[in-house]
């Protein structure tokens, strides 16, 4: 079968192509994404769309509001090194630094990650965390997406055929906050299927012992990247405690479906995710990681 080629320049060849192609092309950058869908044997591309030359889909910048932009072409390297963002979310840069190998690093985009929806994601439960919204472009202009409206299904976000990811733009935190990463995985650089992350940025009470505010995104749970207001609401203004975290399990096991694997069953991996999540958590609050070995963060 034969595979029609277009590098586009700008986002408006990039557009052109994209809705010349009526959904049949794929966006690559670094390619890894694409990979992925072809090794699950999802997608067999007949018009590829290079967006790796376009100039406004790279670079990291704090915009004057304190608003941080990152092109969906950056790679994962640009990401894990910036000092844009290690100073304004550390938890981005300690995500960043932990993506598979170095190839990917160097290859890999966050905004081709990011699309590819994929649950066992690090970068979209960041973005999940932190707020961010992800800024396209495509026949009738720019178009915001909350990120929380981003990921509709395995493999699918809310991405039109005839758009391209641009950037994505992420809020300064508030004051006081603090951001945690934390990830489980069976062999670390094996099981990918299996692993299981959890990110965090939070608010603690000024001598008060509370959580005053929690944003979180979960890895490996479900469908999709996952956020729960729910779990946002048991963990706001609340001492973190084995009661209050008991509470948070029970609705973790209530709600979250993973998707089970040749390693572990969905009930396994509740476990795993609710013991992940209440150590980033904690991690967060108090600046200490209980638990050794598997547990990468």
């Amino acid at each position: 079968m034969s595979c029609r080629y277009t590098a586009a320049r700008t986002t408006a060849e990039a557009v052109e192509a994209l809705v010349a192609a009526k959904g049949e092309a794929h966006v690559i950058a670094g390619g890894v994404a694409l990979v992925i869908l072809m090794n699950e044997k999802l997608v067999e591309p007949s018009w590829l769309v290079d967006v790796s030359r376009i100039d406004a889909l790279h670079g990291i910048d704090r915009l004057s509001d304190g608003t941080v932009r990152i092109g969906a072409a950056v790679t994962h390297r640009e990401v894990a090194e910036s000092e844009i963002i290690a100073e304004a979310f550390p938890m981005m840069s300690e995500m960043a630094a932990e993506i598979a190998c170095g190839r990917i690093m160097n290859k890999g985009t966050i905004g081709g990650n990011i699309c590819l929806a994929d649950p066992q994601g690090d970068p979209p439960i960041t973005m999940l965390a932190l707020d961010a919204t992800m800024r396209t472009v495509g026949p009738d202009g720019r178009r915001d997406i909350p990120v929380r409206e981003f990921f509709v299904d395995l493999y699918e976000t809310a991405l039109r055929d005839d758009e391209l990811l641009q950037e994505i733009l992420i809020p300064p935190m508030k004051p006081g906050s603090i951001t945690a990463f934390g990830k489980y995985a069976a062999r670390k650089a094996m099981d990918y299927t299996s692993t299981i992350s959890a990110a965090v940025r939070l608010i603690r009470g000024a001598g008060n012992g509370r959580i005053e505010e929690i944003s979180l995104g979960l890895g490996g749970v479900g469908q999709t990247p996952v956020y729960s207001e729910a779990l946002e609401e048991m963990l706001t203004n609340v001492r973190p405690s084995d009661e209050v975290f008991g509470r948070v399990r029970e609705r973790l096991f209530a709600v979250m479906e993973p998707i089970e694997d040749h390693l572990y069953s969905a009930n396994y991996k509740r476990h795993v995710a609710a013991v992940t999540l209440r150590r980033t958590v904690m991690k967060a609050f108090s600046g200490t990681w209980e638990g050794e070995g598997v547990l990468i963060r």
